[in-house]
């Protein structure tokens, strides 16, 4: 009876281990996929990186970052496949401060992409914009 409750107690205990330890990793992650202004600036013009726009399509009108398709972080999850062509690619999100972006990033992720949320959006990047108006 003994051995009984000590192996239940055990597994119980392994078991509250192993959840801590899955969410921890899980909040460390997040973390990990998220780029700066000046370092996402080094990137701009290399061909194994995409800049992705999660913004209003108005938005994206009136400054954008150069060569960067748009598709508004509301519509992502139905229009996922229009990426698919990125996929070799590591996509940078970006939306006007970085919030609606870190959702972009979270539905890339979750559907294979090696996405990283720009830190901050158009409010702090810091490299070349156009404009359409």
């Amino acid at each position: 009876m003994m051995t009984i409750r000590l192996f239940i107690s055990l597994n119980i205990f392994f078991g509250f281990l192993l959840l801590v330890s899955c969410n921890v990793k899980k909040n460390q992650d997040l973390s990990l996929l998220q780029i700066d202004s000046k370092a996402a600036t080094k990137f701009i013009n290399k061909d194994d990186y995409l800049f992705l726009d999660v913004r209003s399509i108005e938005e994206h009108k009136v400054k954008a970052i150069p060569n960067t398709p748009n598709i508004p972080v509301q519509e992502l999850e139905n229009r996922i496949d229009e990426l698919e062509i990125y996929r070799d690619k590591k996509i940078v999100v970006y939306c006007r401060s970085g919030n609606r972006s870190k959702l972009g990033t979270e539905i890339l992720t979750k559907n294979g992409y090696d996405a990283v949320n720009l830190i901050g959006g158009m409010n702090q990047w810091e490299g070349p914009i156009i404009s359409e108006q």
